[in-house]
């Protein structure tokens, strides 16, 4: 269940682009459903922070459209050097 959560955490993360949103949002459906099967709920909890934190660094993220702005760098370049180490990290 805890590896489910991590990939349900990158879809939601590439879809929405806010780890708040992700996290929140996974952690309301996911657990639970882990406390019904007994997961430890600090080490379920823990994944559930790794996963939500994806939403930085896997496109579209929103922290990275504020950061290309602020420092007049390319968003798309952002978005790309942003997609392998989001994908890694999962």
């Amino acid at each position: 269940m805890i590896h489910a959560n991590i990939a349900t955490a990158t879809l939601f993360s590439a879809t929405s682009g806010s780890s708040v949103a992700t996290a929140a949002t996974v952690a309301s459906v996911a657990t639970p459903q882990a406390e019904r099967l007994g997961y430890d709920p600090k080490l379920f909890s823990g994944a559930i922070a790794a996963g939500g934190t994806l939403g930085i660094m896997i496109p579209p993220s929103i922290n990275l459209i504020v950061y290309g702005f602020l420092t007049e760098t390319s968003i798309p370049q952002l978005f790309l050097a942003g997609l392998t180490p989001g994908f890694v990290l999962a």
